[in-house]
């Protein structure tokens, strides 16, 4: 197992920061694009959560339909870990003493019998717990909560309702039990779901955490580590200068993406910068073949999942049209090239936010209205322009 502690590219200082936030009395909202690790740095916060003095418990919640499907997940996760010590549980079956026989035979865990009540109060309960640790201090990392809420607003206006009310419940119990922190993550945007459920007054009290992509020293390291680890098919070595050649060449330097490109790379690692030019025109070749169609195809298939019938049309309208031309396209020069009379150009920029939020495109700088947008990963860009995909496929 890699000790990520020890890694330039683990995300130790966005891990110190996340718990000096935690320590401060900060729940998190870290929402950004697909692919760019908001899960690793969950995975390492459970894994560092001791040195830091919490117990970190992270709880995935994108296939979940209703409420009760979060409420259980979530208590699933308090009553299995491993760590919730002998005091806790007692602290636990006090509190829920009310409600339990305890002439009744009982079998399996001690909270089975629990599982029939309602979810609502049994995960209240819990965190009341978890909020009287006097030993521990608990931290609840919920990844990807906007794909939950998306799923209730899909249902039309009841289920509108059910995600303002759940969101309203989620705020009164983080009020209620102050001492569990909190973190939620999302790779679509919560913001819309939040304005046309009004919700915004909850996402309010999250404290924001942007993460960036890695640096080029983090992603050098990263993708030397690789080939020396044995991870890279048929290489045991990257050189400097193909290291930094793959940076340059994704653009966006997310880990998912960096590894992508290296395993396309020919089998000789180079030092000349034309025979390492030559590599990574060739990596870049392969990583567009259509045998590898599903690393890109993940992009495509998060606007016909996660984008509305009108919003996915014109999803699909801008990427093709921006796709062909490396530096992009202005507000003014995109709006003239879909040639569509009922956009307006205020409605097509707020399209564009939602794609920038999503990771799909950039502007820089981004407050600059002159500026063009622009794909975020420029292998994606090329693979868009080559395949083309369309809304009614």
């Amino acid at each position: 197992m890699t000790d990520y502690t020890k890694k330039s590219y683990g995300r130790n200082a966005e891990i110190a920061a996340i718990f000096s936030l935690f320590k401060a009395g900060k729940d998190i909202s870290q929402h950004g694009p697909r692919r760019l690790g908001k899960t690793f740095v969950l995975d390492r916060m459970v894994e560092q959560g001791k040195a830091h003095g919490f117990i970190c418990l992270k709880v995935e919640i994108a296939g979940c339909t209703e409420p009760k499907m979060v409420f259980r997940r979530l208590c699933e996760a308090i009553t299995t870990h491993r760590s919730v010590t002998t005091r806790t549980l007692s602290i636990i079956t006090q509190r829920m003493g009310q409600i339990i026989n305890p002439r009744g035979e009982q079998t399996g865990a001690w909270y089975q019998n629990l599982l029939s009540l309602d979810w609502e109060t049994y995960l209240e309960r819990l965190l009341a717990a978890l909020h009287n640790d006097k030993k521990h201090q608990w931290a609840i990392l919920i990844d990807e909560l906007p794909i939950f809420l998306k799923a209730l607003h899909d249902k039309g206006e009841d289920g509108i309702k059910q995600a303002r009310d759940f969101m309203n419940l989620f705020s009164r119990l983080r009020s209620a039990q102050p001492n569990v922190r909190w973190l939620i993550t999302g790779s679509i945007g919560i913001d819309p779901l939040a304005r046309a459920g009004n919700y915004m007054g909850v996402l309010a009290k999250f404290y924001p955490y942007q993460l960036e992509p890695l640096s080029e020293p983090q992603s050098r390291d990263y993708l030397k580590d690789l080939a020396q680890l044995g991870l890279i098919q048929g290489r045991m070595a990257i050189t400097d200068q193909e290291a930094q050649a793959v940076a340059e060449a994704v653009g966006w330097r997310a880990a998912y993406y960096l590894e992508a490109f290296a395993q396309n790379l020919p089998a000789h690692p180079e030092t000349e910068t034309e025979k390492v030019q030559r590599n990574i025109n060739t990596a870049m070749e392969h990583l567009l073949k259509s045998h590898n169609k599903t690393t890109f195809g993940t992009w495509e298939e998060h606007i016909r999942k996660h984008h509305s019938e009108q919003q996915r049309g014109l999803s699909f309208r801008i990427l093709n049209a921006i796709a062909p031309h490396e530096t992009g396209l202005t507000l003014d020069g995109l709006h003239g090239a879909l040639g569509l009379p009922t956009l307006n150009r205020e409605a097509l920029r707020q399209h564009l936010m939602l794609l920038i939020d999503e990771g799909f495109l950039y502007r820089e700088p981004f407050d600059d209205e002159a500026a063009p947008f622009r794909f975020r990963i420029t292998p994606l860009r090329l693979w868009w322009n080559q395949y083309r995909p369309q809304a009614n496929a």
